[in-house]
């Protein structure tokens, strides 16, 4: 009887053993996840902290030191550059040069080109006034040669802006027989006329005033 009462409870006890070492086997794991897991947390605390202190030591630190290489390499690339600017400065001045000296010139042929202008224009008023002068001349020496009675017709016809060249360029014997034989009227106007052409009517008014 022992002996089978100790074979129906052999199964039973490995049954129960099975349990309490599964049961010891899951304490086990959740422990080990629990301490896994507060593990990895205190790694990252320790990365952020290593990473934060990384960068404070790479803000504070100095910066690297140059060799005298680098610093005449970076002194020649700024000396460079500034003569690159000075020549574009200069280029442009030249070229703003080079526009106010055409600038110039231009002005300088259309005064030119003025100034021959005004010349031909005066010489040609110059030859007008001879020719006109020359014509008036052979006119008064045709008036000269005719009779007092015949020119004095003439006269009391003719426009003032004609008759007063004419009768200015006279000899004054020639003229004056013409006066007298011109109708009266006329003969005192054309005479007003030849004094304010000599000027004698403004000299009268000047000594005029001056005894006022």
């Amino acid at each position: 009887m022992k002996a089978a009462e100790r074979t129906r409870i052999f199964p039973v006890i490995m049954l129960a053993l099975a349990v309490f070492a599964g049961l010891k086997l899951a304490n086990v794991w959740i422990g080990f996840s629990e301490v896994e897991a507060q593990t990895g947390a205190l790694i990252d605390v320790a990365a952020k902290t290593s990473t934060d202190s990384d960068a404070m030591a790479l803000r504070d630190a100095p910066p690297p030191p140059t060799s005298p290489g680098e610093v005449e390499r970076r002194f020649l690339e700024n000396l460079a550059a500034r003569r690159a600017s000075l020549e574009h400065r200069a280029n442009e001045l030249s070229a703003r040069e080079a526009v106010i000296i055409a600038a110039e010139k231009r002005l300088d042929e259309k005064i030119a080109a003025f100034e021959a202008e005004r010349i031909a224009l005066a010489t040609l008023r110059e030859e007008k006034d001879a020719d006109d002068n020359e014509e008036i001349a052979s006119i008064v020496s045709a008036y000269e040669r005719m009779k007092p009675k015949d020119a004095a017709i003439i006269f009391n016809a003719l426009d003032e802006s004609i008759l007063v060249p004419i009768a200015a360029g006279m000899r004054t014997q020639a003229l004056s027989g013409v006066l007298a034989e011109m109708d009266p009227d006329n003969a005192r106007r054309l005479t007003t006329l030849l004094a304010e052409r000599n000027g004698v009517g403004e000299q009268n008014s000047a000594s005029a005033g001056g005894v006022q």
